[in-house]
């Protein structure tokens, strides 16, 4: 008997364009002989369902679920392709474990953990996991570039706290660059 599966992609981040594409490449490479395969968007409160005639069929969110021609659809397991939130930083995964719906990816708590780049560096720190001297910076604090620059030396990394990939990311060469490279981290960060 083939098994319901949901492919989740797209999400809130500025990666939502290369998650449907991931959750595209997945469907296409299922065994559609164990698989009945249902390629569930998400943006926001938009999670649905694009039927055969194009209309979106919008998922049930008590139970993870899709109504279909009367029938009710539940899914065996969840692949998660998004890239970012909500499917790299644990909600998802916490969402899903209250329904007991088994999912590809790790926990909600060590994808909430890892996501998050400071908490995750201090958290191994004391594991002597070797990581780059950093900075946290926070939005509503005053940045002040030559004192960031006194404590790094150039060329330095900046990139968002919360976000996935290379998003909002810039190598920065020269001091007159770091302002420019700060701003566009906080842009796609997520909180």
């Amino acid at each position: 008997m083939k098994k319901n599966l949901a492919i989740v992609s797209g999400g809130d981040s500025g990666e939502y364009d290369i998650s449907v594409k991931s959750g595209k490449t997945v469907e296409k490479h299922l065994d559609k002989e164990k698989y009945d395969v249902y390629p569930i968007r998400m943006k926001g409160v938009d999670w649905h369902f694009e039927g055969k005639n194009g209309e979106k069929i919008f998922i049930d969110k008590n139970d993870f679920s899709l109504t279909i021609g009367g029938g009710k659809i539940r899914f065996d397991a969840v692949f998660i392709a998004i890239h970012g939130t909500p499917g790299e930083d644990g909600k998802l995964q916490g969402y899903f474990d209250i329904l007991n719906i088994p999912y590809t990816s790790s926990d909600h708590a060590t994808s909430a953990l890892t996501f998050n780049k400071y908490f995750c560096k201090n958290f191994v720190a004391p594991l002597d996991v070797l990581t780059a001297k950093a900075i946290h910076l926070a939005k509503n604090e005053k940045r002040d570039t030559v004192s960031i620059l006194k404590e790094l030396a150039l060329p330095v990394f900046v990139k968002p706290n919360n976000g996935g990939s290379s998003v909002g990311m810039s190598k920065v060469n020269k001091a007159s660059e770091l302002q420019g490279a700060i701003e566009k981290a906080f842009n796609e960060d997520i909180l």
